[in-house]
């Protein structure tokens, strides 16, 4: 049995008058604020289109060319001068990799072509692949994994600049190094120089930290991280291992520099991560005690 009350000499039902209060309410409830200005920025630039991010990412590109070549011929007294340091602390504690990895490639022509192949090629063309991956399949990733991406190549520019080093294979013929990629490049893309890339953007000294290990470990670890199919994640897990490989045995880098180029990243992404958190503490609504 509904009861009833008295509203102005007539019986209204209880249900009644509560649903009537409810919409008196919401008619006079002030409006809803409209969302801050910068809120509706950031929904904006996540929603920047693929052509935009293409060019963004081309300028870093260019830009990190630019700073790495910076680093020119003048520098080479300072770049020998940390090589020889790298050398004989790696000696001094049996962590000259580089050195029996280059002689093991060196004496195997066929070796040899493959390394300069994955050290010329897989640097430049496999990193894009992956953020344009990302950008397409895994939108919802994509900025933090390109932040720390980001990140890195930057802060290996200040690596570049602040650390010119000259690789084991400009090294005097006493340190006993060849350079793989010089000995390949007669059938390959890659200049007489031994350089990766041709001479006018290409930084000899730009040795530490090793950029092609940061991308490799950063393209590693974006994949495995966010793919389910077991084969592809054991690729993305052999992918930095075989350039870690790579970079030592064609005479490119030291092991302190394959070293240097995971602290970066790791620096790099703890920054990143925790830079995120605390944005994604201050937006989050505060819990009434």
């Amino acid at each position: 049995m509904t009861d009833t009350v008295a509203v102005s000499g007539t019986g209204v039902s209880a249900d009644r008058f509560a649903a009537l209060r409810t919409a008196v309410d919401t008619a006079l409830a002030p409006p809803a604020p409209a969302p801050p200005a910068r809120a509706h920025r950031l929904r904006r630039l996540a929603g920047v289109p693929w052509w935009f991010e293409f060019v963004l990412l081309y300028g870093l590109y260019e830009f990190y060319s630019s700073i790495r070549n910076g680093v020119t011929w003048e520098a080479r007294t300072t770049a020998y001068d940390t090589a020889a340091a790298i050398l004989s602390f790696e000696d001094s504690l049996w962590l000259s990799w580089e050195r029996p990895l280059n002689e093991w490639t060196a004496g195997s022509d066929v070796l040899s072509a493959v390394m300069a192949l994955h050290y010329a090629s897989f640097h430049l063309y496999l990193t894009p692949v992956v953020l344009i991956w990302l950008y397409r399949r895994r939108r919802a990733h994509y900025r933090l994994a390109s932040t720390v991406w980001v990140a890195t190549t930057f802060l290996a520019l200040v690596g570049f600049y602040l650390f010119p080093t000259a690789p084991p294979r400009l090294m005097p013929a006493a340190e006993g190094f060849v350079d793989v990629m010089r000995a390949t490049s007669s059938w390959g893309w890659w200049s007489t120089s031994g350089s990766p890339g041709p001479d006018m953007v290409s930084n000899q000294f730009a040795a530490m930290p090793s950029l092609h290990c940061a991308w490799a470990a950063w393209c590693g670890i974006v994949v495995f991280a966010l793919v389910r199919r077991t084969w592809v994640r054991v690729l993305a897990v052999l992918y930095p291992l075989v350039t870690f490989v790579s970079v030592m045995a064609t005479g490119n880098h030291y092991l302190l520099d394959v070293v240097a180029g995971l602290a970066v990243l790791a620096f790099a992404a703890a920054v990143v991560f925790l830079g995120a958190r605390q944005i994604r503490d201050r937006r989050a609504p505060a819990v009434p005690a």
